[in-house]
């Protein structure tokens, strides 16, 4: 069951499902044994982000760590792409003074 937020240093309890970011992960546990058929089934697990720290974090899994928080990337700029022929330069207004 899930009880907080899987980031450590956020205090936020999982109340409502629609608020924050739901993380599903399947895991296969193999048991150590010399015969590969002897294996425990695969199990779900679920980890939470809260609303405030889904919008900065994300999870992964680390070998080793199991599931952490890393930064999201920050967003990119996409390239814009300019067609030959179709730049223009702003039209420019000129006042034309009228003498008496």
């Amino acid at each position: 069951m899930l009880k907080k937020c899987a980031n450590p240093l956020c205090p936020n309890a999982f109340r409502v499902l629609s608020q924050g970011k739901l993380f599903q992960m399947e895991v296969d546990d193999f048991v150590a044994c010399a015969n590969r058929k002897n294996r425990s089934p695969r199990r779900v697990e679920r980890y939470w982000l809260c609303d405030r720290c889904c919008s900065s974090l994300t999870l992964i899994f680390e070998k080793g760590r199991g599931m952490v928080t890393v930064p999201l990337p920050s967003p990119k700029t996409p390239p814009t792409t300019v067609a030959l022929g179709t730049m223009r330069a702003a039209p420019q207004s000129h006042a034309v003074r009228r003498s008496p």
